[in-house]
């Protein structure tokens, strides 16, 4: 083995495993969100609240980063301005029926749920699409089904003071919600918008939205002046947010979109662990099955999706 080859793989080795500390990252630092919300809705602030410091404190850290690196925010065409404002309210639908999830059932149930979103893009692209039907596909969307119904049936789903089934509703939308924003990303060719622009903008106009919401529903939004109060905001809006984010681009450009992917599943089993040593959710034997099983079934969907793509991209 010549000495340029093992230097070779020795980089190629070093990208991989840095790629993956990347995706760990990703997927668990978003796990902490429910835990930073939780926290802040304990302490009285309410959903619009939130969400508007998280938004637009991430986004005002994004465009000091913009700035910095000398990247231009300017949205060239109105193509690229109606392409944001859908998927940023797109986005904003994921959040805020989540953290209405968070309030109501186990927030690793609620996690959990939202994961589920590569199995409802597989069901969408099938059904609305035309995508070819294949047997993995549709087993693995049954599966998961059944995954629903054993988490649903174990007595780790209740959240104290919480309506299970707004509960169960909300976090289903925020599944479907996150699906369709995958999918209008590549329906409209969006992700071909420059990553830093494209990211600040759906954050910008995310904080936005809810502090429009804050003010018409709630007569504005809450002060912040507790410092705790402001860990937990920081923690939320950088940790559970903006680091989440950048690590993940940093993982999909070392290691691509599947493994990426599948080391997602850290973010609800994150979730589900941090919901049991400090919000004092308990899972059953049934809830773990069911969390397993759709874990197992998001996997099977996104690798059966890598393979199909290579297969796609062998024959241009």
């Amino acid at each position: 083995m010549s000495v340029a080859h093992t230097t070779y793989e020795k980089k190629r080795r070093r990208i991989t495993l840095n790629g993956i500390f990347y995706a760990s990252i990703s997927a668990a630092s978003f796990g902490f969100s429910p835990l930073f919300s939780l926290a802040l809705i304990a302490a009285g602030l309410n959903n619009f609240d939130i969400l508007s410091y998280r938004w637009m404190l991430a986004a005002l850290v994004l465009v000091i980063y913009a700035r910095v690196k000398k990247k231009t925010l300017r949205l060239n065409s109105f193509g690229e301005v109606w392409r944001v404002v859908l998927l940023s309210f797109l986005r904003s639908v994921t959040s805020i029926t989540l953290l209405i999830g968070f309030e109501n059932i186990a927030s690793g149930i609620s996690s959990t749920i939202n994961f589920m979103y590569p199995v409802i893009v597989a069901l969408c692209m099938m059904l609305f699409f035309g995508e070819q039907k294949s047997f993995i596909k549709i087993g693995a969307i049954a599966v998961s089904i059944l995954g629903v119904y054993l988490m649903v049936s174990g007595d780790g789903l209740v959240a104290p003071g919480g309506d299970t089934r707004l509960g169960l509703i909300s976090s289903l939308v925020s599944a479907i919600s996150f699906a369709a924003y995958y999918i209008a990303m590549k329906r409209t060719r969006a992700d071909k918008i420059e990553v830093v622009k494209f990211t600040t903008w759906i954050m910008l106009l995310s904080g936005i939205y809810f502090t429009i919401c804050g003010f018409l529903f709630n007569g504005g939004i809450a002060i912040v002046t507790d410092g705790i109060q402001w860990l937990y905001i920081l923690g939320l809006a950088l940790w559970s947010t903006m680091i989440s984010s950048f690590t993940g681009v940093k993982a999909v450009r070392r290691i691509g979109p599947t493994l990426t992917s599948i080391l997602g599943a850290l973010q609800p089993l994150t979730a589900v662990i941090l919901g049991i040593i400090f919000l004092d959710e308990h899972l059953s034997v049934s809830t773990v099955l069911g969390i397993s099983i759709i874990l197992i079934a998001v996997m099977v969907i996104v690798q059966n999706q890598s393979k199909k793509k290579h297969f796609q991209d062998l024959k241009k």
